[in-house]
């Protein structure tokens, strides 16, 4: 997947309408951390250091499982921050660790995605704040389907030489999360405040959720 989809080119998108909608997960996901400066914060599957790199404060730690990631992360961000490898669903840090923990674009593609929320939880110190998000995976295919019996997909993704599959339940995204499965992956360690559908809550092409551990 990493050698597939160039998160560099995607994250550079040519198409107006995907950069926009990525600036607007980006910040929703901080504006919901609301990370300060004195904050130790972990991003769970940082991939080539993109979001680390906006990270508007705090001490910055990412962990990823893709070794050929991390070290794209390590040329963006140099000693910014620190660097781990390892699993979503066996976080190699201890309990009570971070003050603030987000995974972006994530949990769709792991086997396990409950267990990396549950290791979420209990690396996040008590009344500290996670933040997630995953695709609306069934809006998005309805309008890309849309788009192309229409005839304008090209238009709208005018410029891309960035592969995208013709749905998003392609073979690396193992799960589809409507919200109530998205919220179903919560333990009852977390607290669930807040929901926000990018770029609207009408139109949720992306749901970022807000959690805080219980104290």
């Amino acid at each position: 997947m990493v050698v597939k989809y160039d998160l560099d080119r995607f994250h550079d998108h040519p198409s107006p309408l995907v950069r926009f909608v990525e600036s607007r997960r980006v910040d929703t996901i901080f504006r919901l951390l609301e990370a300060r400066a004195s904050h130790r914060v972990l991003e769970v599957g940082c991939g080539a250091g993109h979001l680390l790199a906006r990270l508007p404060a705090g001490r910055a730690v990412g962990m990823d499982l893709a070794e050929s990631l991390l070290a794209r992360t390590r040329t963006r961000l140099g000693a910014r921050a620190a660097l781990a490898q390892g699993d979503a669903v066996a976080l190699p840090f201890a309990s009570d660790a971070f003050d603030r923990v987000y995974c972006s674009e994530v949990l769709e593609h792991l086997v396990d995605p409950r267990a990396a929320v549950a290791e979420i939880a209990r690396v996040l110190r008590p009344g500290g704040v996670a933040v997630l998000s995953v695709p609306n995976e069934a809006l998005i295919n309805r309008a890309k389907a849309m788009l192309r019996g229409l005839g304008i997909w090209r238009l709208v993704m005018r410029g891309s030489d960035y592969e995208m599959p013709e749905r998003m339940d392609d073979e690396w995204h193992l799960h589809t999360f409507d919200l109530p499965a998205f919220r179903a992956l919560v333990p009852p360690t977390l607290t669930v405040t807040r929901v926000v559908g990018v770029p609207t809550g009408g139109l949720a092409v992306r749901w970022v959720m807000r959690c805080e551990a219980r104290a």
